[in-house]
Protein backbone atom coordinates (compact mmCIF):
# COMPACT_ATOMS: atom_id res chain seq x y z
CA UNK A 1 0.00 0.00 0.00
CA UNK A 2 1.21 3.50 -0.82
CA UNK A 3 2.82 5.31 2.16
CA UNK A 4 1.08 8.57 1.26
CA UNK A 5 -2.29 6.87 1.18
CA UNK A 6 -1.64 5.29 4.58
CA UNK A 7 -0.68 8.68 6.01
CA UNK A 8 -3.80 10.33 4.63
CA UNK A 9 -6.06 7.61 6.00
CA UNK A 10 -4.55 7.72 9.48
CA UNK A 11 -4.56 11.54 9.41
CA UNK A 12 -8.24 11.56 8.43
CA UNK A 13 -9.00 9.06 11.19
CA UNK A 14 -7.24 11.24 13.77
CA UNK A 15 -9.03 14.33 12.53
CA UNK A 16 -12.42 12.62 12.71
CA UNK A 17 -11.73 11.08 16.12
CA UNK A 18 -10.46 14.36 17.56
CA UNK A 19 -13.61 16.09 16.29
CA UNK A 20 -15.81 13.44 17.88
CA UNK A 21 -13.99 13.88 21.19
CA UNK A 22 -13.97 17.68 20.90
CA UNK A 23 -10.17 17.72 21.19
CA UNK A 24 -9.10 19.09 17.79
CA UNK A 25 -6.87 21.85 19.17
CA UNK A 26 -5.31 19.54 21.74
CA UNK A 27 -4.56 16.86 19.13
CA UNK A 28 -3.01 19.46 16.84
CA UNK A 29 -0.84 20.74 19.71
CA UNK A 30 0.19 17.18 20.62
CA UNK A 31 0.96 16.28 16.99
CA UNK A 32 3.27 19.30 16.71
CA UNK A 33 5.04 18.35 19.94
CA UNK A 34 5.52 14.74 18.84
CA UNK A 35 6.66 15.68 15.35
CA UNK A 36 9.39 17.90 16.77
CA UNK A 37 10.56 15.03 19.00
CA UNK A 38 10.46 12.30 16.34
CA UNK A 39 13.75 12.95 14.53
CA UNK A 40 16.06 11.36 17.12
CA UNK A 41 13.85 8.31 17.54
CA UNK A 42 13.06 7.58 13.88
CA UNK A 43 15.53 4.70 13.68
CA UNK A 44 14.16 3.17 16.89
CA UNK A 45 10.59 3.33 15.60
CA UNK A 46 11.57 1.42 12.45
CA UNK A 47 13.39 -1.26 14.45
CA UNK A 48 11.80 -4.60 15.40
CA UNK A 49 11.54 -3.64 19.08
CA UNK A 50 8.34 -4.80 20.76
CA UNK A 51 5.38 -2.43 20.24
CA UNK A 52 4.85 -1.82 23.96
CA UNK A 53 8.30 -0.20 24.26
CA UNK A 54 7.65 1.96 21.22
CA UNK A 55 4.32 3.10 22.60
CA UNK A 56 5.93 3.91 25.94
CA UNK A 57 8.58 6.03 24.22
CA UNK A 58 6.01 7.88 22.11
CA UNK A 59 3.87 8.58 25.15
CA UNK A 60 6.87 9.94 27.06
CA UNK A 61 7.71 12.24 24.14
CA UNK A 62 4.37 14.06 24.53
CA UNK A 63 3.64 14.64 28.17
CA UNK A 64 0.20 16.02 28.98
CA UNK A 65 -1.29 14.64 25.77
CA UNK A 66 -5.05 14.50 25.29
CA UNK A 67 -6.94 11.22 25.42
CA UNK A 68 -7.80 11.31 21.71
CA UNK A 69 -4.13 11.62 20.76
CA UNK A 70 -3.18 8.87 23.20
CA UNK A 71 -5.76 6.58 21.59
CA UNK A 72 -4.36 7.46 18.18
CA UNK A 73 -0.82 6.54 19.27
CA UNK A 74 -2.09 3.18 20.54
CA UNK A 75 -3.81 2.56 17.20
CA UNK A 76 -0.71 3.43 15.17
CA UNK A 77 1.52 1.15 17.24
CA UNK A 78 -1.03 -1.69 17.29
CA UNK A 79 -1.13 -1.63 13.47
CA UNK A 80 2.68 -1.39 13.26
CA UNK A 81 2.62 2.00 11.48
CA UNK A 82 4.97 3.83 13.86
CA UNK A 83 7.66 3.96 11.15
CA UNK A 84 5.35 6.18 9.13
CA UNK A 85 4.36 8.42 12.01
CA UNK A 86 6.23 11.45 10.66
CA UNK A 87 4.34 11.32 7.38
CA UNK A 88 1.05 10.67 9.16
CA UNK A 89 1.51 13.65 11.50
CA UNK A 90 2.50 15.99 8.66
CA UNK A 91 -0.55 14.89 6.70
CA UNK A 92 -2.76 15.42 9.74
CA UNK A 93 -1.36 18.88 10.39
CA UNK A 94 -1.89 19.90 6.76
CA UNK A 95 -5.51 18.70 6.90
CA UNK A 96 -6.10 20.45 10.22
CA UNK A 97 -4.64 23.72 8.92
CA UNK A 98 -6.78 23.56 5.81
CA UNK A 99 -9.94 22.83 7.81
CA UNK A 100 -9.25 25.65 10.29
CA UNK A 101 -8.05 28.25 7.78
CA UNK A 102 -4.50 28.34 9.14
CA UNK A 103 -1.68 29.43 6.85
CA UNK A 104 1.89 28.43 7.63
CA UNK A 105 4.66 30.95 6.95
CA UNK A 106 8.40 31.01 7.48
CA UNK A 107 10.34 34.13 8.39
CA UNK A 108 14.13 34.03 8.10
CA UNK A 109 15.99 36.84 9.83
CA UNK A 110 19.64 37.56 10.58
CA UNK A 111 19.00 38.48 14.21
CA UNK A 112 15.92 38.64 16.36
CA UNK A 113 12.51 39.35 14.79
CA UNK A 114 10.68 42.26 16.33
CA UNK A 115 7.11 41.76 17.55
CA UNK A 116 6.01 44.67 15.32
CA UNK A 117 7.38 42.91 12.22
CA UNK A 118 5.63 39.67 13.15
CA UNK A 119 2.32 41.48 13.73
CA UNK A 120 2.56 43.35 10.43
CA UNK A 121 3.46 40.21 8.47
CA UNK A 122 0.61 38.30 10.13
CA UNK A 123 -1.90 41.04 9.27
CA UNK A 124 -0.68 41.27 5.66
CA UNK A 125 -0.75 37.49 5.27
CA UNK A 126 -4.31 37.29 6.58
CA UNK A 127 -5.34 40.08 4.21
CA UNK A 128 -3.76 38.51 1.11
CA UNK A 129 -4.63 34.87 1.76
CA UNK A 130 -7.96 35.20 3.54
CA UNK A 131 -6.64 33.00 6.35
CA UNK A 132 -8.22 33.03 9.78
CA UNK A 133 -4.87 32.47 11.46
CA UNK A 134 -1.19 32.54 10.53
CA UNK A 135 1.55 30.39 12.07
CA UNK A 136 4.89 32.06 11.53
CA UNK A 137 7.99 29.94 12.05
CA UNK A 138 10.93 32.24 12.79
CA UNK A 139 14.35 30.99 11.67
CA UNK A 140 17.61 32.79 12.44
CA UNK A 141 20.22 32.73 9.68
CA UNK A 142 23.12 35.18 10.07
CA UNK A 143 24.19 34.46 6.47
CA UNK A 144 21.47 36.79 5.13
CA UNK A 145 23.33 39.66 6.90
CA UNK A 146 20.19 41.75 7.49
CA UNK A 147 16.61 42.19 6.41
CA UNK A 148 14.36 39.13 6.10
CA UNK A 149 13.04 36.40 3.82
CA UNK A 150 9.33 35.64 4.17
CA UNK A 151 7.74 32.54 2.61
CA UNK A 152 3.99 31.92 2.51
CA UNK A 153 2.64 29.00 0.52
CA UNK A 154 4.24 29.36 -2.92
CA UNK A 155 5.24 33.01 -2.49
CA UNK A 156 8.56 34.37 -1.30
CA UNK A 157 9.51 37.90 -0.36
CA UNK A 158 13.29 38.29 -0.17
CA UNK A 159 14.20 41.60 1.46
CA UNK A 160 17.58 40.39 2.69
CA UNK A 161 20.83 42.32 2.48
CA UNK A 162 22.50 39.23 0.99
CA UNK A 163 20.10 39.30 -1.99
CA UNK A 164 20.72 43.00 -2.49
CA UNK A 165 24.48 42.43 -2.48
CA UNK A 166 24.11 39.58 -4.98
CA UNK A 167 21.95 41.81 -7.19
CA UNK A 168 24.68 44.46 -7.15
CA UNK A 169 27.32 41.86 -8.04
CA UNK A 170 25.26 40.77 -11.03
CA UNK A 171 24.80 44.36 -12.13
CA UNK A 172 28.57 44.92 -12.16
CA UNK A 173 29.48 41.70 -13.94
CA UNK A 174 30.58 41.75 -17.54
CA UNK A 175 27.88 41.23 -20.06
CA UNK A 176 28.78 40.11 -23.60
CA UNK A 177 27.05 43.17 -25.03
CA UNK A 178 27.85 45.88 -22.51
CA UNK A 179 30.37 46.55 -19.83
CA UNK A 180 28.90 48.10 -16.75
CA UNK A 181 31.19 50.44 -14.78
Amino acid sequence: MNGGLIAKRYAAALQQYAAECGQQEECYRDSRALLSALSPMAEFLRSPVEPARKLELLQKAVSGRCSAFDGFLKLVVAHRREGRLTTILKSYQAAYKKACGIVAARLTVAGEASPQLLEKLEALTKEHTGAKSVEIEVVTDPAIIGGFIYKVEDRRLDASVLRQINDLKKAFEFNNKNRII
